[in-house]
């Protein structure tokens, strides 16, 4: 497996790692926020969306600027972040 996959292929892992921690605070009810306090349902999902810009502002850097193999990374965490978008519009998440 060449090193840019398994960069994504990481990517992927902790995408899907971060998913299931948010969805185990978010069934389990002990976090939940009330009207004027955010709780860490709420945290959890900025602390997802924080690193995912992070995460893509460093991989864009080492693919184009620093020309490692990284286009598939910034590919995983340009998409996560639409669908993150996506999913806040439509208050899914």
């Amino acid at each position: 497996m060449s090193e840019e996959k398994k960069n994504a292929l990481k990517s992927i892992v902790f995408y899907l790692i971060a998913i299931l921690i948010i969805v185990a605070i978010n069934i389990s009810g002990k976090f939940k926020s009330g009207p004027c306090t955010p709780n860490l349902d709420v945290l959890s999902m900025f602390t997802v969306f924080i690193l995912n810009v992070v995460l893509l502002i460093v991989n864009f850097i080492k693919a184009f600027i620093m020309k490692r193999k990284n286009r598939l990374s910034v590919v995983v965490h340009l998409v996560v972040l639409l669908i993150l978008i996506i999913l806040s519009n439509f208050k899914i998440i």
